[in-house]
């Protein structure tokens, strides 16, 4: 008979380790462009500042409308 354990170690989760709040730091100066030969690791990192930038625009946007209205 298999056990089955729920408990894992999470210390080497590489998110665990990560800072929550990065997404809100200033943008980085990497090179956010995908070239030939980049690791998966590097392509999803570029990724994650892209989809950042988005969502930090998207919510400035929102921001910007919420305010217009509420000072009407």
């Amino acid at each position: 008979m298999e056990t089955l354990s729920f408990s894992k170690n999470f210390a080497n989760n590489s998110y665990s380790k990560k800072n929550i709040l990065s997404a809100f730091k200033d943008p980085s100066e990497k090179d956010l462009n995908i070239h030939q030969g980049m690791s998966v690791k590097e392509i999803s990192e570029i990724f994650t500042e892209k989809i950042i930038a988005v969502v930090k625009e998207q919510f400035e946007a929102t921001k910007a409308q919420f305010e217009a209205k509420k000072s009407k």
